[in-house]
This record gives structure tokens, C-alpha cells and sequence, in this order.
């Protein structure tokens, strides 16, 4: 199998511009869109799985990104909803620094597909260029279109 394109994973209404204070307002924020695109059969369970991983350590992955992510064996897809945050928002990230980009994976049981997906990410946000790009985008739907070239 060849690279994961991330196109086949994010829809437009699951990638937004968060205004939050902190983490955990942060990916309520997308919790928000998650629920809004149905894709889960049990919304609460997943933020709960959500918050679990969090507090195990922080899925700040360093150079402004996190990668909150759980698995739940009833969704039909995995599916990333992205949040932006051009204020930056403090994950306790291993190199300090605040957290701009928020890709949140709800992951399916196909272990495989989810490293797959998590290592195109991490690919993706360690190109400085296109990082720059998606931190500075003028609009959300820019961040999008930049997001589904990959």
C-alpha cells in the first residue's frame, strides 16, 4: 500500500479556526464539528477516550502541532477534524512551544491505517514551508485546500 493521501480523511466542515483559551477548550472545539459531521454513534465515549489520552501525556507533538487521537471500533472511516489556533494554545508540548494546528484522528480498528495516517501528518508539519503555510493561512478554507493537496 502506498502513502495515505490525508485528502481521503478531512472533509471541509471538520477543519475550523478555534478561538480557545486552553487544551481542553480546544478540542471541545472540535468535538463540536465531530458532532456536527456525524461520524460517531457515540460522541461522548470518544471525547472521553479523547481526554484519557490526554492526560496519559500530551499528544503535542513539538513545532506547533498536536495529534489528539482514539480509537473507536464502531466508526465506518477514520477521519481527522483539524483545528487552527493562530493565538496558539499551550499542550504542555515536549518542545514548549504553543500549539497551532490541532489534527484530531478518530481512528478506526485498522491499526495500521492509523500509523500510516499519524506518521503522514507528522511528515506533512515537519516540511517548515508548508507548516509556515497552514499556521499564516488567510482563511480556514485556505488552511483546508492546503491540507487536501496531501
Amino acid at each position: 500500500m502506498g502513502t495515505l493521501e490525508i485528502a481521503n480523511f478531512i472533509r471541509e466542515d471538520l477543519v475550523i479556526e478555534i478561538h480557545a483559551g486552553d487544551r481542553d477548550e480546544a478540542l471541545g472545539a472540535l468535538m463540536g464539528a465531530v458532532e456536527s459531521a456525524h461520524l460517531l454513534d457515540d460522541a461522548a465515549l470518544f471525547y472521553e477516550k479523547i481526554l484519557e489520552r490526554e492526560k496519559q501525556s500530551s499528544t503535542a507533538i513539538g513545532l506547533g502541532v498536536a495529534i489528539p487521537h482514539a480509537r473507536f471500533e464502531s466508526l465506518k472511516g477514520m477521519f481527522i477534524a483539524v483545528g487552527r489556533s493562530t493565538n496558539g494554545i499551550d499542550f504542555n508540548a515536549p518542545d514548549g512551544a504553543t500549539v497551532h494546528l490541532i489534527c484530531m484522528i478518530g481512528a478506526t480498528s485498522d491499526h495500521a491505517q492509523y500509523l500510516k495516517l499519524v506518521a503522514r501528518i507528522s511528515w506533512l508539519v515537519r516540511n517548515d514551508e508548508l507548516r509556515d503555510q497552514l499556521f499564516q493561512a488567510p482563511s480556514i478554507e485556505d488552511v483546508y485546500a492546503l491540507l487536501s493537496r496531501y
